[in-house]
């Protein structure tokens, strides 16, 4: 499950993204930068194709077990996130084809616009279809929309196995349900999984989100927002909410945020944790050294980051966090946000904003919360999930 908006306002182009996956799947925030090759062949998740002579330049969120990535950005500024969607028939269960995760970057490493990155996706499927498991640590199988969009253009493209639909929006959301031609939906949804997956909820809260959005704040917000009727989600399960928690009979949990801003440079926010609704997005300009939580390709310290973080979230599960917890929250990314506006050397913001954040919890995991009530379900669901990621990460 995932949300994924973008639009533009006054010169600029805004793209943002949770990532909702198993709650105990690391995901890691890679740079890789551009190179040429000389092999003839490449080595996705699941199977090989054939390498191109340059990739360009990426910044990825990827679920670490893959090749894959979530959601992304490239030194041209094209930005995509993909999410499953459910459609009729079968699903190609063999783990021998390109999974949705692939293909995006595929696209960021290929294409120089968003109209190309479309293109490199659309000639891909028809040859290789989609397929395989993607799921952490059960098996799950979906087909894929993307958003995708540069400092011109937004296309959301749905497939269906093999086949496809693109329309160009100026502002635009997705959320795990075929939504753009009604043709192609109602030839192809799978309406049952489509409406227990939250989808209808989740597009409507995205899609007012964007109405009146005009900054990256807005994104930190939309992404942060829960459906309405949610009381603390530490201690109930919300498929429906765009800052989707685990512990409902379905649903994922938001591991991973990103927001883009492309203007003269591409300036990302990332959380590098998961739940964004207790995450600092910090900041990090395209192109510079990776500082944590951004780190360079295949880093083990990265999954590591996301594993300490995830563990002190873990102590938040059936409690209540304070104002001040997010008024002092608000007032970091206030600051880090000025700090940018200004011009502050973008190196020396990012280290800032990495070891604030490190302080910031540091700082909470030493205050005592109060207690909420909650389901049986609801904790055993989750004690058996913090039960192997205390195994994983010893």
């Amino acid at each position: 499950m995932c949300d994924t908006m973008g639009f533009f306002h006054e010169g600029s182009a805004i793209f943002a993204k949770n990532s909702d996956r198993s709650p105990n799947e690391p995901q890691v925030l890679e740079y890789i930068p551009a190179k040429d090759h000389e092999e003839t062949e490449l080595k996705v998740t699941y199977t090989t194709i054939p390498q191109v002579p340059h990739t360009k330049a990426i910044l990825i969120s990827r679920p670490v077990w893959l090749w894959g990535a979530e959601m992304g950005v490239n030194e041209d500024g094209v930005c995509i996130g993909n999410e499953a969607v459910f459609t009729k028939g079968a699903y190609h269960k063999e783990n021998d084809t390109l999974i949705g995760m692939d293909y995006l970057r595929l696209a960021l490493e290929r294409a120089s616009t968003a109209k190309e990155a479309v293109d490199v996706i659309t000639e891909l499927l028809p040859v290789y279809g989609q397929g395989g498991n993607c799921a952490y640590d059960h098996k799950f199988y979906y087909d894929n929309s993307y958003l995708i969009m540069d400092r011109n253009q937004i296309f959301i493209l749905e497939t269906a196995d093999k086949t496809w639909t693109c329309s160009e929006v100026e502002r635009g959301s997705i959320s795990n349900r075929l939504s753009q031609d009604k043709k192609f939906a109602k030839k192809n949804i799978d309406p049952l999984y489509s409406k227990f997956s939250g989808s209808a909820d989740r597009l409507h809260q995205s899609s007012t989100c964007l109405v009146g959005a005009t900054s990256v704040q807005d994104m930190f917000c939309a992404l942060r927002n829960h459906a309405s009727g949610v009381k603390n989600p530490f201690a109930e399960g919300t498929v429906n909410s765009v800052c989707m928690h685990f512990g409902g009979v379905v649903g994922d949990h938001s591991t991973s945020s990103m927001v883009v801003e492309l203007g003269a440079d591409i300036q990302v926010w990332v959380t590098g944790t998961s739940t964004p609704c207790v995450s600092l997005f910090k900041p990090y300009r395209f192109g510079d050294v990776p500082t944590a939580p951004v780190y360079a390709e295949q880093d083990p310290a990265a999954e590591a980051y996301w594993r300490s973080a995830e563990l002190f979230r873990r102590t938040l599960l059936c409690h209540e966090l304070p104002p001040e917890f997010y008024a002092e929250r608000d007032a970091l990314e206030a600051e880090f946000l000025r700090k940018a506006a200004v011009g502050m050397d973008s190196a020396a913001l990012a280290k800032e904003a990495s070891e604030a954040d490190q302080a910031f919890y540091a700082k909470w995991a030493d205050t005592k919360l109060k207690k909420v009530p909650s389901s049986y379900q609801f904790r055993n669901r989750w004690a058996k999930k913090t039960k192997v990621l205390k195994e994983e990460t010893k």
